[in-house]
């Protein structure tokens, strides 16, 4: 059973109390009280269970996940500083444990701040920290153009946005390149726009290249036949208004509409674009 983590057991005994689980490889077996059971589990059906260690180093298992865990970063509302440490709202019963040694600023209860989730084999407890680098990967970032990442949204710079990568990166996201709303503890889909020789990524909202181009161009078209041949956007209209009606930046839309209009698919007007009908030019 993996401590701080998600685990799938299989559940050998339900009882008025609460669910016993099995782990299959060991046959190892725990009670999950009837507080930290959710839902109606039923004998031999597989849930999952979050494991984690109370202040009396006891295993606890609870089917209620919490906000982060162990190897995940997040941002966590501080209920209680102390001269020890200080609890984090970890979403569940227990609170989550953050050393003094552990903190980079001082702490103010009702705030949130960005923290990483971990196991510590010292004190055998899950416990969180603010010395985020320590806990990204040291090995080159394997990723290529248009790969699809997870990112939490972490501060605003003056070049952009500033984002974790699948949880073991630093990446950006330009301000130039983001026409929708984002916000701190905002996790999100990206895709890889470029991974540096020294490992820094760049990361977009949208996919990148000619890719996004040739599907563009069949939702571009098939709007227009949706819309009696003819659209009110063009290489004019504003990026926002580009984004919001299909999801892309306008220099792709741009791209897109210029690809159709090679293919004799479209001509541009003043006031937007219209479908070549067929035989036509």
């Amino acid at each position: 059973m993996n401590i701080g983590k998600i685990n799938k057991l299989k559940v050998v005994l339900v009882a008025d109390k609460g669910i016993t689980v099995e782990e299959s490889e060991t046959g190892n077996t725990m009670f999950i009280p009837k507080r930290n059971v959710k839902g109606t589990p039923t004998e031999g059906e597989e849930v999952s269970v979050f494991l984690y260690k109370n202040v009396k180093r006891e295993l606890v298992g609870t089917m209620f996940i919490p906000y982060a865990v162990s190897g995940e970063f997040e941002f966590m509302t501080v209920k209680k500083v102390f001269a020890a440490g200080a609890l984090l709202d970890w979403g569940i019963d227990e609170d989550l444990f953050m050393p003094s040694r552990e903190q980079t600023a001082r702490l103010r209860e009702g705030r949130a701040y960005l923290v990483h989730v971990h196991y510590d084999e010292n004190t055998e407890q899950v416990i969180a920290s603010m010395h985020l680098d320590d806990y990204m990967s040291k090995e080159f970032p394997p990723y290529k153009m248009n790969d699809e990442v997870e990112i939490l949204v972490t501060k605003e710079t003056d070049l952009g946005y500033t984002v974790i990568v699948d949880d073991k990166y630093w990446g950006l996201i330009y301000h130039s390149e983001i026409f929708e709303h984002v916000d701190y503890a905002m996790r999100t889909i990206g895709y890889i726009k470029n991974v540096r020789e020294d490992g820094k990524i760049d990361v977009a909202l949208q996919k990148q290249g000619y890719q996004v181009v040739d599907e563009l161009c069949g939702q571009v078209l098939e709007a227009l036949d949706q819309h009696g041949g003819f659209l009110p956007y063009n290489d004019k209209t504003e990026s926002d208004v580009i984004y919001n009606q299909f999801g892309c930046s306008k220099k792709s839309f741009k791209k897109t509409i210029g690809t159709l209009y090679r293919q004799r698919a479209i001509v541009i007007e003043d006031k937007g674009i219209r479908l070549v009908e067929k035989g036509g030019k």
